[in-house]
């Protein structure tokens, strides 16, 4: 038999181990060795039982399968494998910020700036929407700039900005920030 541990949730920053189990009729002592592919690129991955993933090695949806070859003293070989798939990780946004962050008024253009990162070393794609959580209303989506008016928002209203983080297979990640809408002094 030949395991590799763990089975499920798989990244490109795991740490895999591969094990094999042999027995031999004749009762000779046995050598195992193992070498490690990668399916979709047919790239080799190593020779030890242990292998450590990277994004130079590895990306979601890559099957990883290990070979194991046992040998016995006069020669006789076998050989077994085990494969597992690479998942996605999900993106992370890592801050949103709006400017300005004070001294907001019903004219103000306000921009929301976001970044992200991904495990996967894939460049997550950034969307933006904005509304206006005082009163539920949408006020604008698909850019990181908004002009307010005195018809969308009104003094003491909350605005917030909701960046969406999207990466090449489809996982996504949400962040926001929010900014209070001043009175103007007559």
């Amino acid at each position: 038999a030949v395991t590799i541990t763990p089975e499920i949730a798989i990244t490109t920053s795991s740490t895999l181990v591969c094990e094999a189990t042999a027995s031999d009729e004749d009762g000779d002592a046995l050598t195992l060795s193992y070498s490690w592919m990668n399916s979709i690129t047919g790239d080799a991955l190593g020779t030890d039982a242990t292998l450590t993933l990277s994004t130079d090695t590895a990306s979601p949806g890559d099957g990883i399968v290990c070979t194991a070859v046992v040998t016995d003293p006069s020669g006789g070989t076998d050989t077994g494998s085990a494969s597992v798939s690479v998942d996605n990780t999900d993106p992370e946004i890592t801050s949103v910020t709006i400017t300005p962050e004070s001294e907001v008024i019903t004219s103000t253009v306000l921009t929301c700036l976001a970044t992200a990162s991904d495990a996967d070393g894939d460049d997550p794609d950034l969307s933006y929407s904005w509304t206006n959580a005082t009163t539920g209303s949408l006020l604008g989506s698909g850019t990181d700039t908004v002009t307010l008016s005195s018809t969308t928002a009104s003094p003491g209203d909350i605005i917030t900005c909701t960046a969406t983080a999207e990466d090449a297979d489809g996982g996504t990640d949400e962040g926001s920030a929010s900014v209070t809408v001043d009175n103007i002094n007559p």
